[in-house]
């Protein structure tokens, strides 16, 4: 009983510590690297993700949100999701799915903008809870 309740705790450290991976449907792997190594510096509205291809090549990926943007989303929240809300990071990890998803290749540069919201960003802003 007690080697399993060691494995349960050795599974349970390891879970904490392995970053959150999104796999989309063509095989391109999104990390959060912030999860894994610490806040990584990225200025204000621009958000970093290491993306790795099907082959297994990665890619430092940097996506950015234009001002507009949250300005229209903290007006419509009525302020409670602001710029410095996890919605924000969701938001870019969607994008950057998305992009993968219908260009089956990394942005040009290694950088992605996000001019313009979605029905789907507006309708997760609605729902987004402030905790």
């Amino acid at each position: 009983m007690a080697v399993k309740k060691e494995n349960a705790e050795l599974d349970s450290a390891a879970a904490r510590c392995r970053p959150i991976e999104l796999i989309t449907e063509n095989g391109f792997s999104i990390v959060r690297p912030s999860e894994s190594d610490g806040p990584k510096r990225a200025p204000e509205g621009t958000y970093v993700f290491m993306v790795s291809d099907p082959e297994g090549s990665e890619l430092e990926i940097t996506v950015g949100i234009d001002q507009k943007a949250v300005n229209e989303v903290t007006l419509r929240s009525r302020g409670r999701i602001s710029s410095e809300s996890s919605y924000w990071i969701c938001c870019a990890e969607r994008h950057l799915a998305e992009y993968l998803w219908e260009n089956n290749n990394y942005p040009p540069d290694g950088k992605l903008r996000v001019e313009q919201l979605t029905p789907e960003d507006l309708n997760l802003a609605i729902r987004w809870e402030t905790n």
